[in-house]
């Protein structure tokens, strides 16, 4: 089978960024991306030394929550995987969606692991329904991007090894090992947008062009190219106009081209915080940063816990406590 998902190939394309890195962690969810991760690098540690765990995180939104947390202890005891299951309630935040609140929760349970490697089990399917999702979101070019198989936040590393297998190569290898895994019911709920690309959009898509997949992966992948030369500009501006208490020298940035004002400041913002406005907001807030002074400060809220401001002499990020 073409490209065939084994332990060796996934040994043989090993990051050379996890030398010396012992400790990986299985995102666990018990469906049957997250089960065939699981199984893979349980083979994995029979021929490689390493120290693995999983989390999974029980975010009580299905009646069927606590049978999953139950089943995902039980194909650990089975294999012998240390697993931790964390218990969340999640709260809609204003302005995004259960699934958007849900997500940002469990990261913050798999950044408190000990894992300085934390594996995830997203595959090429997954990356291209990101992509759509996000375009049709109309966000911004990082996130329609999709996803990087290696990033590092809450000072860990997040691997996506998975990222050039398709869903059917993922099937294909729980057939082959007759994996047990559930089922969410909320993944036939076409209300989700990622639901409706998968359960409509992409079916009628491959029925007008067989080859719709590897054609919008290589969309993703000059997505990502751009992204890329766009941070190292970003990266260099930076460099340039930075002060030591790490502010932007105002002057110095409304020197840029507007493209390279709102470039340099997502970038600037993403570093600190993480996250990045919308474009209209930031466009707003440059075009009041042009005309500051002495005694005007235009502001930005980024979420519920920084304040970007312009002053005369600066643009910075106020970051504030939370109780």
């Amino acid at each position: 089978m073409k490209n065939e998902l084994t332990p060796e190939k996934i040994i043989n394309n090993w990051p050379s960024q996890f030398d010396g890195h012992l400790h990986y962690c299985i995102g666990l969810s018990g469906g049957i991306d997250s089960i065939v991760l699981l199984h893979l690098f349980h083979q994995i540690s029979q021929l490689k030394p390493l120290r693995l765990s999983a989390i999974h995180v029980n975010h009580g939104i299905s009646p069927y929550a606590d049978d999953w947390s139950i089943f995902c202890q039980q194909i650990c005891h089975q294999l012998n995987i240390p697993l931790e299951c964390r218990y969340v309630k999640v709260n809609k935040i204003a302005g995004q969606g259960l699934e958007n609140s849900a997500r940002k929760l469990r990261y913050q349970e798999y950044a408190a692991t000990n894992a300085e490697v934390l594996i995830l089990a997203h595959h090429a399917d997954d990356q291209i329904e990101t992509m759509l999702s996000q375009i049709m979101r109309g966000t911004n070019l990082h996130n329609s991007a999709g996803m990087l198989a290696i990033s590092n936040k809450f000072d860990k590393y997040f691997w996506r090894p998975l990222l050039n297998y398709s869903k059917s190569q993922l099937q294909n290898y729980a057939n082959a090992y007759q994996l047990s895994h559930i089922n969410d019911e909320s993944n036939a709920d076409n209300s989700y947008l990622r639901n409706f690309i998968r359960n409509k959009i992409m079916p009628e898509l491959a029925a007008y062009d067989p080859q719709i997949n590897p054609k919008l992966l290589q969309s993703v992948t000059q997505l990502q190219n751009s992204v890329a030369l766009a941070d190292d500009i970003a990266n260099s501006d930076y460099h340039n106009i930075y002060t030591i208490k790490n502010q932007l020298d105002r002057h110095k940035f409304i020197a840029l081209s507007q493209l390279r004002q709102e470039n340099l400041l997502a970038f600037y913002i993403r570093q600190h915080l993480g996250q990045i406005p919308s474009h209209k907001q930031l466009q707003e807030f440059i075009r009041q940063s042009q005309q500051v002074k002495n005694g005007r400060h235009p502001q930005l809220k980024i979420g519920n816990h920084a304040t970007l401001i312009a002053d005369y002499r600066h643009i910075y990020i106020v970051e504030h406590q939370t109780t």
